[in-house]
């Protein structure tokens, strides 16, 4: 309960700043499948689920940057042209869309 997690349930409820997605839930492992659930709120199901994830301009960076929020991002992979344009391409737009600072 509440009592286990004094911190989180504090800065829940007292910080502006501090944002909880209670109803996300992972998508799987995989990274294709994971990185839209986190970054757009929808797991797609679909077909056209997967269009509406994967479109440019969905990733959560793009609502923070609106909202006048600097907006970082940082990866373990380099997002170099393979992830731009390759195989990786349809996660390049939520790792990088939307960020003021991309490493």
């Amino acid at each position: 309960g509440k009592s286990s997690a004094l911190l989180f349930h504090d800065r829940m409820a007292n910080d502006p700043d501090f944002y909880v997605f209670e109803h996300h839930r992972t998508g799987s492992g995989n990274t294709i499948d994971a990185l839209p659930s986190l970054m757009t709120g929808c797991l797609p199901y679909t077909v056209k689920g997967m269009e509406y994830a994967h479109a440019e301009g969905r990733s959560i960076g793009y609502e923070f940057a609106e909202n006048g929020y600097s907006t970082a991002s940082f990866s373990s992979r380099t997002l170099d042209r393979e992830m731009s344009r390759g195989k990786w391409r349809m996660l390049y737009d939520m790792l990088s869309g939307g960020m003021d600072k991309v490493e």
